[in-house]
């Protein structure tokens, strides 16, 4: 069975002599559910308010936020939507649409499905942010026949699940309103785009009233009454790197104590590999079969952000790390917060780890560098397949090996499975309950359950209530290029039987910054200057604005917090979540006449940026539009500043007061920024482009011993729980501090922890 895409709930509200009707509808949105409740009197809507959790925090967020504020000040429903969120817009306003209908007692007539055949194409914004996604879908006069993807810029595999999850979804449903495929909601989000703007045409070619696309925008029923009991010696909820890495560990330990095979691994995305599989290196300390077979040979070009010639600086030439030097350096850098025997465990393990991944798993990494942070001095980073992020395809194929190796020995997975909760007995975990894509309830039984799940970034809750950090502003949502999908349920299940947690609120694993919103607003093209041919894309003008050197930037309390020419590569997350980079009016007259004078863009967010020293003739064009869609703002004096965006105004004055006192004297006092970009902020008005931190995990999370177990609030550990990973990177960290410099020890503690506590699970076991 289906249930229109619109629910409606209808309740009557006396308001003094008037009759005001409250009435709700609900609709599909990017990544879930979309939820607008009405308030209507004599026709006129006086109060909206729209919910939906799983839409981003950039422009779908913004849409949430706008479009009931324009239809209260409008008084109806027909409002434009926001540019730049097209999928969230459309779901709000027919969701309003419904509302309003109920609340007003008007009937939506819906047309009869009448098509004209054919195969109609549309170029639409999914993942990426630069290559739009070709979707074409061929219809007859009432059904969709089939929906091809073409041209697009997506990650490989993050596409391929959403080809083979959600296209037959689409078509089984004849409903583009089906769930996203978790893990892949970028793509599926452009896929489904395309398939509406395909019904549109058809309709509208066939003289269809525009309303019989309401055909295809039923929501699928879940199954409520379905349930699923397994039981299993080990469950590893979540299969990133470091899930298929305990999956596979507690496979092997269990063949090597003869026991019988009896290992699930779940993952709620619809492909395996998480986070690992999209990034592009591992921390690992002189993994000893690597390094003979290499003769210890250290990479002789430093691949990465800043790519160039790498010196071999070592002081022992036989091997790629002196251990104890690095011991000593890793546990001044974490000021002592960092659990001593939890670093030993990595820098003991995680060389052994890459050489069982090479060479028992299919992996391939290139020979060992430094980090991407200028500071780094050891040589522990492996990239996967010598090369740097263009690598992305075979980075999932390696996981592909794995997995083939672990259902080869008797390994068992389900994907599109959500664990949602422990099963905890008499203090002891025995199992864990989930949930499938289509609503089935699964009742798994275990001997250990180990917490594999990425971390909690994608959980806009959990961050603004757990990273309360005392030294930085860090609460709040955070835009991620990591997966969305790490929304921390089972740590919070693991909190919630009294797990205890370490380094909890320290900052996110930040590399990168750039505008909150990224926007598609303007054509990107190309110019010529002084006979070379270069990129002018407007759209990256608010990410220019946020985190170019030479403006000011103030966190959400109104007070600078690091030198502004870090912000687009590894400082940003000191200002927190958000943060605001102010531009005066001067300052904008100049980039119009001129150019700017320094050009930064975020890695992997940008669409190709502006030539420096370039002038930019629509410049406010781009600063309108911005400003219309929530990107930037303009504000006539500090004090409306303060005002609209909830600071002190006396601490923003006094900020840019000490600012322009540094610029004057030539000499930055507080941050030591080069003084080539020292620009006073004189008058206004003053342009704010609203930046952001990109978060690839959380950092911080649940306490864990050398065994991998979970330990409760009181030191023990919690008998049956296992946490590995993001879930527990917090234990080699400070909160004082960012992630540590010397490169890729997420990756190298997913991989390491996680094969430490699959063999750990199984030794265990009752």
């Amino acid at each position: 069975m289906k249930k229109w895409l619109v629910c409606l709930t209808v309740l009557c509200m006396l308001a003094s002599c008037a009759c005001a009707e409250q009435a709700t509808g609900t609709a599909m949105g990017f990544g879930g559910e979309v939820t607008v409740t009405l308030t209507v009197e004599d026709g006129k809507v006086v109060a909206a308010e729209a919910t939906g959790a799983n839409e981003t925090p950039g422009v779908g967020g913004q849409a949430i936020e706008k479009l009931p504020q324009a239809m209260v000040e409008a008084g109806g429903i027909e409002v434009d939507g926001l540019a730049g969120a097209t999928f969230s817009s459309n779901a709000i306003l027919a969701a309003a649409k419904a509302a309003y209908n109920a609340a007003t007692g008007s009937g939506q007539e819906i047309a009869e499905v009448k098509m004209t055949p054919g195969t109609y194409t549309n170029k639409v914004w999914a993942f990426s942010v630069d290559t739009q996604m070709d979707v074409s879908v061929t219809v007859s006069e009432t059904k969709i026949e089939d929906i091809q993807i073409g041209v697009n810029g997506e990650t490989g595999s993050v596409l391929n699940s959403a080809k083979k999850l959600l296209i037959p979804r689409i078509l089984e449903n004849q409903s583009y309103a089906v769930d996203a495929v978790t893990g892949a909601t970028g793509s599926s989000s452009g896929i489904k785009q395309g398939v509406r703007l395909a019904i549109e045409q058809a309709l509208a070619a066939a003289g269809t009233d525009a309303s019989a696309i309401a055909a295809f925008e039923t929501i699928p029923e879940k199954v409520t009454d379905a349930v699923e009991e397994l039981t299993y010696d080990v469950v590893v909820v979540g299969m990133g790197g470091t899930g298929c890495a305990a999956a596979m560990s507690a496979v092997e330990a269990q063949i090597a104590q003869g026991r019988e095979v009896s290992v699930l691994a779940i993952d709620k995305a619809g492909r395996y590999g998480g986070t690992s599989s999209v990034t592009s290196e591992m921390m690992a300390i002189n993994p000893p079969r690597y390094m003979e077979a290499h003769n210890a040979e250290v990479a002789k070009i430093q691949l990465g952000v800043f790519e160039r010639p790498l010196e071999d600086t070592r002081t022992d030439k036989s091997q790629y790390v002196v251990k104890d030097e690095m011991k000593k350096e890793w546990l001044n850098y974490t000021e002592g917060d960092a659990k001593e025997e939890m670093v030993d465990l990595m820098l003991d393990n995680s060389g052994p780890t890459l050489d069982w991944l090479m060479y028992d798993h299919g992996f391939y990494f290139g020979h060992p560098q430094l980090g991407v942070d200028l500071s780094a001095i050891y040589f522990c980073v492996f990239q996967y397949n010598e090369s740097f992020m263009d690598n992305k395809d075979i980075i999932a194929s390696y996981f592909d090996h794995i997995i083939k190796d672990y259902k080869y020995h008797g390994g068992e997975y389900l994907l599109e499975t959500e664990g949602y909760e422990l099963i905890c007995e008499d203090g002891k975990v025995t199992g864990v309950l989930a949930r499938k894509a289509d609503g089935t309830q699964c009742i798994i039984h275990a001997g250990s359950v180990i917490l594999a799940t990425g971390g909690f970034g994608g959980n806009g809750e959990m961050t603004t209530e757990l990273l309360k950090n005392p030294y930085y502003p860090l609460d709040g949502s955070y835009r991620m290029v990591g997966m969305t999908q790490n929304d921390g349920k089972m740590i919070q299940a693991a909190m919630n039987i009294g797990a205890a947690t370490y380094n909890i609120d320290m900052t996110p694993i930040v590399h990168i910054g750039g505008s909150r919103m990224l926007i598609h607003e303007f054509d990107t093209k190309t110019v010529e200057i002084d006979g070379v041919k270069k990129k002018f894309a407007l759209n990256d003008i608010p990410m220019i604005m946020a985190i170019t050197g030479n403006a000011l930037s103030v966190d959400r309390n109104g007070s600078r917090f690091t030198d502004e020419s870090g912000l687009g590569f590894l400082e940003p997350w000191k200002g927190g979540p958000t943060f605001y980079s102010i531009w005066s009016a001067d300052e904008v007259e100049h980039v119009r006449e001129s150019g700017f004078d320094y050009v930064s863009v975020g890695a992997f967010i940008n669409q190709g940026g502006v030539p420096a020293k370039y002038p930019i003739e629509n410049i406010y064009e781009v600063i309108d539009r911005c400003v219309e869609i929530g990107a930037m703002y303009k504000f006539d004096t500090l004090d409306d500043m303060a005002q609209e965006l909830g600071m002190d105004a006396d601490t923003l004055k006094a900020t840019v007061e000490e600012y322009n006192a540094f610029c004057a004297a030539g000499s930055d006092e507080a941050f030591r920024k080069n003084a080539d970009y020292l620009v006073a902020i004189e008058e206004g008005p003053y342009y704010v482009s609203v930046g952001a931190p990109y978060a690839y995990s959380t950092v911080g999370g649940l306490d864990v011993n050398t065994s991998l177990q979970v330990l409760d609030t009181a030191g023990e550990p919690i008998e049956g729980l296992f946490a590995a990973g993001t879930d527990c990177l917090g234990v080699l960290l400070s909160n004082k501090k960012a992630y540590v410099v010397y490169g890729g020890c997420a990756q190298g503690w997913a991989f390491t922890s996680g094969k430490l506590a699959g063999a750990s699970a199984v030794e265990l076991l009752g």
